[in-house]
């Protein structure tokens, strides 16, 4: 396969140098090759890095795990910033007692 031209890919169309261990599941794009350990990591770079060539059916597919993976980086930063607000007035409130 020849690797991607286009500025916006990261060049996934060239051959992978990831090693997978012998005995190890490993779910690969149909279009590079290239290994992954689960099945949506690989439906995402499919739709990502070689949406211009998948079929309707991968579409659907990247399209429902794309929705997922935002509802859970949505409540990550919540929680992330909720940690930092808890952080800061604790901060706040130590120094408050210190001096």
């Amino acid at each position: 396969m020849t690797a991607s031209t286009d500025s916006h890919h990261d060049r996934t169309d060239a051959p992978s140098e990831t090693n997978v261990p012998a005995g190890a599941t490993a779910h690969r794009c149909p279009y590079c090759d290239r290994p992954f350990r689960h099945e949506d990591q690989r439906t995402l770079h499919v739709g990502l890095s070689h949406y211009d060539r998948m079929t309707e059916a991968e579409e659907a597919a990247f399209r429902e795990v794309y929705s997922a993976e935002e509802a859970e980086l949505g409540l990550y930063r919540l929680k992330l910033v909720g940690a930092l607000v808890v952080v800061y007035f604790g901060m706040l409130l130590l120094y408050a007692v210190v001096t």
